[in-house]
């Protein structure tokens, strides 16, 4: 009876091993088909669940949505990054979809060349990544459209932003909820939306600056003047460009207009080159926001500007009938390493062009208030007395160029709730402002963006502009654009984007694998480049040839030519044998390794843990069988 019970006991023990390996697949395949729409997050960040902005937004859906995702299958063929971040988009646009009950339809559409599908792409805008040499393209592009056919449009995914793709499609699904596109209203010292006319003498005529043409394409626009009374009410963002010159009773409209629950771009100038352009003093009149910076426990200091070795751009001027050129220091180029990454305005931007900007400190912290840096200038830089700006020379500036090791805050975002600047309306109130009673505090969180300057709105600080049969266009050579859009556009968005912060990446890439794939493309990029190179000295050979008999005619030939003609053909048809030879190698290479890595994950550590079991069950059988003859 006992070997019996000994023998059982390994069958079992084996049937055991198979009954849990057999179970592992099945739970798993019930998984992925009886709880498809039920899942749970283990990612550090929260890669694969919607925030909750985005929760609130999608619960705000009143008429149904269309998300019609254009993913090529040949997307893998072209790029692996596009084609792994594909997979990331469409899981995120499942969430949505899931998260909708039925107001959100996916689409996921396959536009392959020559298709309706890739028509229709084409003629929603969607940009295509091509296919090798071939006339063929690949799109991962995504438009998301109302019952009223409007339209919002990401013409080409691009992994570079995937911090913000969730970012990006709330931004578009609030969008169009809307009844009524954002309006902007604009508070300004400066002529940016032009003067005159060409036709008339006067006023003096000046065209409408080019970041106007770029906001008014996207935002209704009011402009509110410097001695307004109130706040229109269906201003959702105030932007204020240079402010100067407030009355008390426009101070007030603005202040409760933030306890309103309104957002704000204030653009301010310690020194404004345009002013001096205009005629005006560029610095005598501070600007008109202390009282608000104080209540933000935020400081500002008006008789000063930054100067940044390390960021500054050229400047060309003439010196003894010579053009010389040098760096400039009050004229800063941010770049993308002093912007913040992670916040929606800045985060995609490459650089942004600044001229004598000024800074900003926090004094003191302010309960409910945060303030977040966007822009830094480096440590290479340092503080200049803002009349050095009337007449400014560079060689100067350079010479005395002391660095404060410092970084300077050039723009800054302050969110939460805000006290108001005011105990109560002005005395001097001879117009009713408004009917409500004044507010103490802002009835929600609010959230403000100031950028330490507001001549970069100018065309010559970004943007070339050219008359092009009548139509004008815009040429930019840095983002000064897209900062104001970006930041018009996060500001007037609901407030569940307002807390919408970027994620972190989700493509955690296998440094191993990268590793082996570079050492190989090293291996065989050289002998490609050395065929191309043999490649196009054949081909030039035979076209001077070729070209030589089509001119003086055939029979002028030496025979010599004859067969160099004949052998350079064959040496072209055989260094193009050799060069898709060498191409395939290497991409066979790279997808052996990937193979490789991929078995190694997936099925090494089962198999280690089935051998391991088996080593178990084999030692305790021997200590069993060694038990048994002991005893007998």
């Amino acid at each position: 009876m006992k070997k019996i019970n000994q023998t059982d006991r390994g069958v079992l023990g084996v049937l055991g091993l198979i009954s849990g390996v057999v179970l592992f697949f099945t739970v798993n395949i019930i998984a992925v088909f009886a709880f498809k729409n039920y899942r749970a997050d283990l990612t550090e960040a929260g890669l694969y669940s919607l925030s909750r902005g985005s929760k609130d937004a999608v619960a705000r859906i009143k008429e149904p949505l269309t998300i019609r995702f254009y993913m090529s299958s040949k997307l893998a063929q072209v790029s692996e990054t596009h084609a792994s971040y594909a997979v990331r988009v469409l899981e995120l646009l499942e969430q949505y979809a899931a998260q909708a009950d039925g107001r959100i339809r996916l689409e996921v559409v396959d536009p392959e060349p020559f298709s309706k599908n890739e028509d229709e792409a084409l003629a929603l805008g969607l940009k295509g990544i091509p296919v090798g040499n071939s006339s063929e393209y690949v799109y991962m592009g995504l438009v998301i459209a109302n019952t009223s056919d409007r339209k919002r449009v990401i013409a080409m995914l691009d992994p570079s932003r995937e911090r913000f793709l969730e970012y990006d499609i709330t931004k578009y699904l609030t969008d169009l909820t809307r009844s009524k596109r954002p309006t902007i209203g604009i508070i300004s010292t400066f002529p940016i939306d032009g003067q005159g006319s060409p036709q008339l003498v006067y006023p003096k005529y000046m065209p409408r600056w080019a970041i106007m043409r770029q906001i008014r394409d996207i935002f209704n626009v009011r402009f509110i003047s410097r001695q307004t009374l109130d706040i229109p009410a269906e201003t959702d963002v105030l932007m204020l460009v240079n402010p100067k010159r407030f009355t008390d009773e426009t101070a007030y409209a603005v202040d409760q207009f933030l306890m309103r629950g309104g957002t704000m771009l204030v653009l301010i100038d310690p020194f404004s080159e345009v002013e001096v352009a205009l005629g005006d003093a560029p610095y005598s009149v501070s600007p008109d926001m202390k009282l608000f910076f104080d209540r933000w426990g935020i400081a500002f200091n008006p008789n000063v500007f930054v100067g940044d070795a390390e960021l500054s751009r050229t400047a060309t001027r003439t010196e003894d009938g010579k053009t010389v050129q040098t760096k400039f220091p009050p004229w800063i180029t941010a770049d993308a390493r002093h912007m913040n990454p992670l916040d929606p305005v800045t985060g995609a931007l490459s650089a942004v062009n600044l001229s004598y900007a000024g800074h900003f400190t926090v004094k003191e912290r302010i309960d409910g208030l945060t303030v977040e840096p966007l822009i830094m200038s480096s440590k290479e830089s340092r503080l200049f007395p803002s009349k050095d700006g009337l007449r400014p020379d560079p060689v100067e500036m350079n010479r005395n160029f002391k660095p404060s090791g410092k970084n300077y805050v050039l723009g800054v975002r302050v969110k939460g709730v805000l006290n108001s600047a005011f105990e109560k309306a002005p005395t001097r109130n001879f117009l009713a402002q408004r009917t409500e009673a004044h507010l103490s505090k802002s009835v929600k969180p609010t959230n403000i963006i100031l950028i330490a300057d507001s001549d970069f709105l100018a065309d010559g600080y970004w943007t070339e502009v050219e008359d092009e049969l009548g139509e004008t266009k815009l040429y930019p050579f840095t983002g000064n654009g897209d900062l104001v859009v970006n930041a018009l556009d996060n500001l007037s968005d609901s407030a569940s984007l307002i807390d919408l912060r970027s994620k972190a990446e989700w493509n955690r890439p296998f440094t191993v694998l990268e590793d082996l794939a570079q050492k190989s493309d090293k291996q065989y990029r050289e002998e490609e480049s050395r065929l191309f190179t043999a490649l196009a000295e054949a081909q030039d050979r035979l076209k001077q040839l070729t070209e030589r008999s089509s001119r003086d005619g055939e029979d002028l030939l030496t025979r010599e030519d004859m067969e160099q003609i004949r052998d350079l053909q064959k040496q072209v048809i055989e260094l193009r044998k050799s060069l898709r030879s060498v191409q395939s190698v290497l991409s066979r290479d790279v997808l052996a390794l990937q193979t490789t890595v991929m078995v190694l994950n997936i099925a090494a550590v089962p198999v280690l843990l089935i051998i391991a079991a088996l080593f178990v069950a084999w030692r305790r059988r021997a200590r069993r069988a060694r038990f048994v003859k002991e005893e007998k």
